[in-house]
């Protein structure tokens, strides 16, 4: 996996926890790298994963929560770093149409050696169906993207998970919000 995710990781802790907490929840990840990482490395995914079950054993919150929550950091981060993309779209939905076809595209270009997960994306009326499938086991993660996404372009749905079952493959729905009763 990219360095990029690792060191906007770091980021994320040292903003939520501070940068001594992110450095003990490093050292309880016990990693052979001791958790030093670059943008532009390649890392075992699971490393991640072994910092974030590290940070949900420090502050007792759960590890799909801080992965979702990251997602959502990470969003942001991705739309500092790289505006050029993201300003080629107005709308969430316009956006998460063209994760494959040209988000990712750009991604592998930047980065030959990425391998990104697939996200298909397929409108249905007022819905959007978002698909993801990778050979990393980050579905909380792309659950807190597409969060952030609704919530960069001022998006009123609502995310749904559809399927739960794999955290390699998840379904997700973009829809209305239901309204409280009055």
């Amino acid at each position: 996996m990219k360095g990029i995710v690792f060191t906007e990781l770091m980021g994320f802790l040292e903003s939520q926890l501070g940068v001594v907490t992110a450095d003990r929840i490093v050292g309880a990840a016990a990693l052979p790298n001791d958790g030093a990482f670059t943008s532009v490395g390649n890392y075992p995914a699971g490393y991640a994963l072994k910092i974030v079950e590290a940070a949900a054993a420090e502050t007792g919150l759960p590890f799909e929560r801080l992965l979702q929550d990251y997602g959502s950091y990470l969003y942001t981060s991705l739309v500092v770093l790289f505006p050029a993309i993201i300003s080629h779209y107005r709308t969430a939905e316009d956006m998460l149409c063209h994760v494959a076809s040209h988000i990712h595209e750009e991604v592998v270009i930047l980065y030959p050696d990425a391998r990104p997960p697939s996200i298909t994306a397929t409108a249905d009326g007022d819905r959007l169906h978002v698909l993801y499938e990778s050979h990393r086991p980050l579905a909380h993660l792309c659950f807190g993207l597409l969060r952030q996404c609704l919530v960069h372009f001022s998006d009123p749905r609502a995310i749904t998970w559809q399927d739960g079952g794999s955290l390699h493959r998840a379904r997700f729905v973009l829809a209305p919000a239901l309204k409280a009763a009055a």
